[in-house]
């Protein structure tokens, strides 16, 4: 095990049962850190999280949430540890956040009603682009960087990829931090959105897709599958959907001309 990784679990002494008798064995789990993120010192929301690339998933959650637009909009953003196991972020904005009705999900990252989620569509290229055997390397690079789901079965991995490869991985326990953190990485270091795609390990629910739009990927990916909402929500808004992405090949849902075979 990693150093890295070694941050990032806990190793448990636990038993097995296999139908006849009670067994001794070791168990890894992933590690859990509550974050608060406190607007203006005031508590916002709690999650659950891995702990790494904070800055990152504070600033994806935001941008998801519809409170800000840009990182720019984010005036300071410090994050305070508070002991084993619990995190604080302390965030100012530029501008108040409108006082608009809060929506919670099981997923959380929305604070706008349903009927306000006005998302962009996105405009179908003049030619292909984004080479699908790239797309399904980029399957083999994942689980190259997936120690820690290979020692606990627990977390969520996703890659930022352009054009030519790979830009920035992350896990979390949970899949839409993963997704969020890559956002907020995208919003940090003032990339182009519109030049990256998202492969993610998870399932791709609808709440997956939104976040996707809104922050303008063109292409969102899984090594799993989409639900229905979800292929009936990209197809409506451009959204170049893959699943079941391996070396060996992927599941095309939605295809807005932006791959190249």
């Amino acid at each position: 095990m990693t150093d890295a990784a070694s941050r990032l679990v806990r190793r448990y002494d636990i038993e097995r049962y296999d139908g006849a008798r009670r067994q001794p064995r070791s168990f890894v789990a992933c590690a859990e850190t509550t974050l608060t993120i406190r607007l203006d010192g005031a508590p916002f929301v709690r999650m659950a999280c891995s702990g790494e690339h904070m800055p990152e998933l504070v600033t994806g959650f935001l941008f998801s949430c519809g409170l800000v637009s840009e990182a720019e909009d984010i005036a300071a953003l410090d994050i305070s540890p508070q002991g084993e196991g619990r995190c604080d972020a302390l965030v100012r904005l530029k501008a108040a956040p409108a006082a608009a009705p809060l929506t919670l999900t099981s997923a959380l990252g929305w604070n706008a009603p349903i009927q306000e989620r006005a998302l962009p569509r996105i405009p179908r290229p003049a030619r292909p682009s984004w080479d699908a055997k790239r797309i399904m390397a980029a399957a083999e690079t994942l689980d190259a960087h997936s120690e820690i789901f290979r020692l606990t079965g627990g977390c969520h991995n996703a890659l930022l990829l352009n054009r030519e490869g790979p830009v920035f991985f992350c896990m979390d326990i949970g899949r839409h931090n993963a997704v969020d953190t890559l956002v907020g990485h995208a919003l940090l270091r003032g990339l182009d959105r519109r030049e990256l795609m998202v492969l993610s390990s998870g399932r791709i629910a609808s709440e997956i897709v939104h976040k996707a739009l809104r922050a303008g990927f063109p292409i969102l990916a899984s090594l799993s599958r989409a639900m229905a909402a979800s292929i009936d929500l990209a197809r409506a808004t451009g959204l170049s959907l893959l699943g079941n992405v391996r070396t060996d090949g992927f599941d095309i849902y939605h295809d807005n001309g932006q791959l190249l075979f």
